[in-house]
Parts: C-alpha cells; sequence; structure tokens
C-alpha cells in the first residue's frame, strides 16, 4: 500500500490563522474594498484567491487575473512587513515532517492562502520546501487544491497512492476530505470544532505535534499492519 499525507498550512502547520486574516483584511482596506467578513462560512469556498474574488466582484466589474496577482503580491508584502516575526509553526510540526521521511512517508502541501504568502510561512518555520505545494494561486476551491497536491506527489514520487491522508485544522478541511473519500486527521484545540469533529466520527486529532509518536501512529493505522 502507499500513503499520501496532505497538510493544509494556516493552522496546521502553521500558527498563521489570525495574523493571515488581520493581513488580508488590511490589503482588502487597502485596495478600498471592505475587510473581511467575521463569519468565513459566508464565503463560497474557504480560500484566498475566492474570498478576494467574491469581495472585489461585488462592488466593482474591472475584475482580472492580474488584480488577483496584485492583490497577493501584496499580502505577501504586508505579511513580510508587519507580521513575519510573528510566524511559528505549531509544536512539533518541524519534527513530526522530519519524522515521515524518516519513515519514507510521501506529504504534501495544499492550502487554501496564495502561493507566496505560504512559501514565506513554510520557510520562516523551517519546513521542508521540496515537498509539492498546490495552493490558492491556481484554484478557488479546495477540493481542487487537493486533488492538485495529489497529482504533483504522484509525479515526484513516482508513484501512484492508495490512500491519501488529509491534516487540517477547520470543518473545511475535513469537508473537503470527505468530499473526496480521504482519510482525516485534524488539528485543534477548538472546543467546538472537536465537539463537531465528533459529531462526524472522525478518530483521530490531535492540539499539536508535540507527542510527535501519537501523530505517526494514527498515519500509520491506515497502513493495514503496519505500526510504531
Amino acid at each position: 500500500m502507499s500513503v499520501l499525507v496532505v497538510f493544509d498550512i494556516d493552522g496546521t502547520l502553521t500558527d498563521t490563522v489570525t495574523l493571515h486574516r488581520k493581513a488580508f483584511h488590511e490589503v482588502l482596506i487597502s485596495f478600498e474594498l471592505p475587510g473581511l467578513s467575521q463569519e468565513v462560512k459566508e464565503y463560497k469556498h474557504h480560500t484566498d484567491s475566492n474570498i478576494f474574488k467574491e469581495i472585489y466582484t461585488s462592488f466593482r466589474d474591472d475584475w482580472t487575473d492580474e488584480i488577483s496577482k496584485k492583490f497577493e503580491e501584496e499580502l505577501a508584502r504586508n505579511i513580510k512587513k508587519k507580521f513575519q516575526n510573528r510566524i511559528s509553526e505549531i509544536s512539533g510540526a518541524r519534527v513530526f515532517l522530519e519524522k515521515l521521511r524518516s519513515e519514507e512517508i510521501p506529504f504534501a502541501y495544499a492550502t487554501g492562502s496564495f502561493y507566496e504568502p505560504a512559501f514565506l510561512k513554510l520557510k520562516d518555520c523551517d519546513l521542508p520546501l521540496d515537498a509539492p505545494l498546490a495552493t490558492a494561486s491556481s484554484f478557488y476551491e479546495r477540493e481542487s487544491i487537493v486533488q492538485s497536491a495529489i497529482e504533483e506527489s504522484s509525479k515526484k514520487y513516482s508513484k501512484q497512492f492508495s490512500k491519501t491522508i488529509c491534516f487540517g485544522d477547520g470543518i473545511w478541511d475535513s469537508k473537503t476530505a470527505r468530499n473526496l473519500g480521504l482519510e482525516f486527521i485534524g488539528i485543534t484545540e477548538d472546543h467546538e470544532l472537536l465537539s463537531e469533529w465528533k459529531k462526524q466520527k472522525i478518530q483521530h486529532v490531535f492540539r499539536d505535534y508535540s507527542d510527535y509518536l501519537s501523530v505517526l501512529s494514527a498515519v500509520l493505522s491506515f497502513y493495514p499492519g503496519k505500526r510504531i
């Protein structure tokens, strides 16, 4: 059996959800647009590209892909200028990824963030930069982002995967995995989300990667007969 692990980034590997939203909000204002809604579920897809397009096209009729690219560049610039010193990993993330490498378990990234901010966060947290990275710069919906990560991983690792395990920190992550028929492992400390995932009978949820052996054991539980 060949298994691929696909990680969301913000809130899953990097502790950057709040700073990303603040930076995103500030750039929206600089574009003379309304800021982010408090309820992200109001947007059709929880991705940077879709949220920006939804907001922009609700108030203007001159949308182009170049405008989206300019927004991405400004977002990355704003994060670098104001928030870079606050970028940190979810506890134990780097060690856990190193452990996956040592176990020869392939992994990739699939994030609702634009590419430039995502790469910046991975780099600042000293997380591997050579794993496939699929982002909202190329797609509006998360399902396509995850599918792209799987396809790029098949090329990089020269194999087809019989099972894919998605790591995420939000209800949109578990929903995406369910829509694609993939396995899911949650990373969260949010009690409301924990309750929701319990209702969905998601078996493996961790607050972080501090106990990396337990998280690795959850990954290996999807390998028949393989344990730590």
